[in-house]
């Protein structure tokens, strides 16, 4: 997954038809055991993951409303669609296919 950060991610957000962005933090537990999880089942639904570590991109926590971390959230076409905080494969793949419909 490519690492963004508080200036790329728009410029990603809005270049991107369908993209789904790792909320994260380097001290969460939970997001580095999810991180290659949410990472293998992107490549398998064909579609781009990025993350970015809200810690270090203070704007970016200040814009969205996170649940909890690890959260996901998708973009279509630059504008938001929704976010989930999920650790189980089945959870993000249901949401990655919802997203994709």
């Amino acid at each position: 997954m490519q690492e963004l950060n508080d200036e790329t991610i728009f410029e990603v957000v809005e270049k991107e038809e369908l993209v789904f962005i790792d909320f994260y933090a380097s001290w969460c537990g939970s997001c580095r055991m999810a991180a290659p999880m949410f990472d293998r089942v992107a490549k398998e639904e064909g579609v781009k993951i990025f993350k970015i570590d809200v810690e270090k991109n203070p704007k970016i926590k200040e814009m969205v409303e996170l649940p909890g971390l690890p959260s996901v959230g998708c973009f279509k076409n630059g504008e938001p669609q929704d976010l989930v905080n999920v650790t189980k494969e089945e959870g993000f793949r249901e949401f990655v296919q919802k997203m994709k419909g």
